[in-house]
C-alpha cells in the first residue's frame, strides 16, 4: 500500500517491494482477516480529496 497514515498501524515500517519501487507499507498480519479487511475502511478517511480533472 502507498504511504498513507492510518491509526490502525501506528508502527507500520516502509520497504521496498521490489528493485526501483518506492517505500510502500509493510503489511505482515496478513492471517488476520478483520485486520485485512479493516485496513482499508480505516486508511479511507485519510486519503487525499482526487484533482480536478481539466
Amino acid at each position: 500500500m502507498e504511504n498513507v497514515p492510518s491509526m490502525i498501524m501506528p508502527t507500520v515500517s516502509m520497504e521496498l517491494p521490489y528493485d526501483g519501487a518506492k517505500d510502500m507499507l509493510l503489511v505482515d498480519n496478513v492471517e488476520n482477516r478483520d485486520f485485512l479487511k479493516e485496513m482499508p475502511e480505516a486508511m479511507y478517511e485519510e486519503l487525499p480529496a482526487p484533482k480536478k480533472k481539466k
